[in-house]
């Protein structure tokens, strides 16, 4: 772990105690992650209070202390005069900006390219990563999916699932300048924004996907939920903007100040798709951008992953790729795990597996599998325990009438009742009773039973949030893997008729 000085009142603006200079190895606001040199900053969270950790990170060798809490850092500084102890406004400005000072500031050297929306943006990002490295231009990617640098996928530990906390990011970033990468692509959620993690960030590109109510139990109400994500936009020089969203493109395209380009379906938009067509291999549709008109083919499937293909052909555009170029390479595009994505199983019937855990994401995919031969459709549909109840019943309006079998399950948890989960999904039914109605409360028990009712011929779509390695319980976030219960399943049926 390298070390450096820094002269401490050039990092800060607040009130100081003890040394003005220290060395600083890394970055920590978890007194756990602690080593020594390390910087800990204090974050006072929901639920946690990093100031009262002060102790534990000095134990483990923390020589510079940061936070809000003036008195109690004042205390501590009596007791340990060879540590230095900083006090400022706001911790989480504070944890962005000296992550980006220890790392190099490794963002002035890469070409950022922000995605923010409330759907899409995992794939949105993925796609403009595979088209990027499709072109030769050797870019990184943050998000749900993971950190990937322009080869595979990496071993870097995530703090949160989608955007990082800010030490992660520049982690990150400053190793994709050590590979002498060019461009990061990062998914960027309201939250983080709203948390600062991306303080220091300046983008060159800003992608917007769409604005559907999500998160209210964060940002509590959509105003505050469309004004965190703006500020994005307010951080970057170019802007690709969905011109069919009808909650926040006028607002974004009435108010940016630099270059931007719209994408779109409905509306009329600098890069615009019709008439789509869809088929087992993926979609083809007419696309005119900026007057000339092509035809495309691309392994994508559903509508709304056709606007989520003009976003990051977008993306690539503002970054300097003329479209021709950006043409040659949509074959190559690489498809986030979990994301319409195929289980291939030795069976007689299909699997699908889908992220969407929102009433919009649900009734997109609903709208893509239509075009998909099959007998029934069985879809498992779930509610968040971490998330805005409000949302939970407004699954179930989206799928009543668009599938022969409904399973309900619980995703994340938390504290919640699962059976309290369940109920509130069924209250959005006119007919919560129905015998085609299933509820399970747990997710890997919704999953068996979708898959014992399927038959030949038919399409299992198992929806909600089975990505990301875990389920929060409690406060626990116990491993999880989508792919090893349904191959668990399937050793179980095979040992049943071995048994037989």
């Amino acid at each position: 772990m390298k070390r450096k000085e820094y002269l401490l009142n050039e990092l800060f603006t607040g009130t100081f105690w003890g040394p003005d200079r220290q060395m600083i190895a890394s970055v920590a606001y978890d007194s756990r992650e602690i080593e020594l040199d390390d910087a800990f900053v204090c974050i006072k969270g929901e639920n946690q209070d990093g100031h009262f950790y002060i102790n534990q990170a000095i134990n483990k060798g923390a020589k510079t202390i940061i936070g809000t809490d003036s008195e109690r850092l004042h205390t501590y500084a009596g007791a340990f005069p060879h540590i230095s102890f900083v006090s400022v406004n706001d911790s989480r400005s504070a944890l962005a900006r000296l992550s980006s000072v220890v790392c190099g500031s490794p963002s002035d050297s890469l070409y950022t390219i922000g995605v923010t929306g409330t759907n899409g943006k995992t794939t949105v990002s993925s796609f403009t990563h595979s088209l990027l490295n499709g072109l030769s231009f050797r870019t990184g990617c943050l998000g749900t999916a993971g950190i990937w640098d322009d080869k595979q996928k990496t071993e870097f530990k995530q703090s949160v699932p989608t955007t990082p906390e800010a030490p992660d990011i520049h982690r990150a970033l400053e190793y994709f300048c050590n590979r002498k990468m060019k461009a990061a692509v990062i998914e960027t959620t309201s939250i983080a924004l709203d948390q600062k993690r991306l303080d220091t960030i300046h983008f060159d590109v800003a992608v917007h996907t769409n604005l559907t109510p999500e998160h209210l139990e964060y940002h509590q109400t959509m105003e505050a939920y469309k004004q965190a994500k703006i500020k994005l936009f307010q951080q970057s020089s170019q802007a690709v903007i969905n011109a069919d969203d009808p909650l926040m493109a006028d607002e974004l395209i009435e108010n940016f100040p630099g270059p931007l380009l719209t994408y779109g379906i409905s509306q009329c938009a600098d890069i615009q798709a019709s008439n789509i067509e869809t088929t087992r291999e993926g979609t083809s549709f007419d696309m005119d951008a900026f007057g000339v008109k092509y035809h495309v083919s691309a392994p994508v499937f559903g509508r709304y992953n056709v606007l989520n293909l003009l976003a990051a052909i977008g993306a690539c555009h503002q970054v300097g790729f003329s479209i021709e170029e950006i043409l040659t390479v949509i074959q190559n595009i690489r498809k986030p795990e979990g994301r319409f994505q195929l289980v291939e199983k030795d069976v007689p019937y299909q699997i699908l597996l889908d992220y969407a855990h929102t009433p919009d994401a649900l009734s997109h995919v609903l709208e893509a599998v239509h075009h998909i031969p099959h007998q029934k459709l069985i879809v498992m549909i779930t509610g968040i325990g971490l998330r805005d109840p409000k949302k939970r019943p407004l699954m179930a309006e989206v799928i009543e009438g668009e599938a022969d079998e409904i399973i309900v399950s619980v995703d994340q948890p938390g504290h919640a009742s699962r059976q309290e989960v369940v109920d509130d999904v069924c209250r959005g039914f006119k007919q919560p009773s129905s015998a085609h109605i299933h509820r399970k409360l747990h997710r890997e028990e919704g999953i068996h039973h979708a898959l014992d009712l399927a038959e030949s011929g038919d399409l299992v779509l198992l929806t909600g949030i089975g990505f990301g390695g875990y389920q929060v319980i409690g406060d626990e976030k116990v491993p999880y893997s989508e792919l090893e219960v349904i191959d668990q399943y399937f050793n179980q049926v095979s040992l049943s008729k071995k048994l037989v």
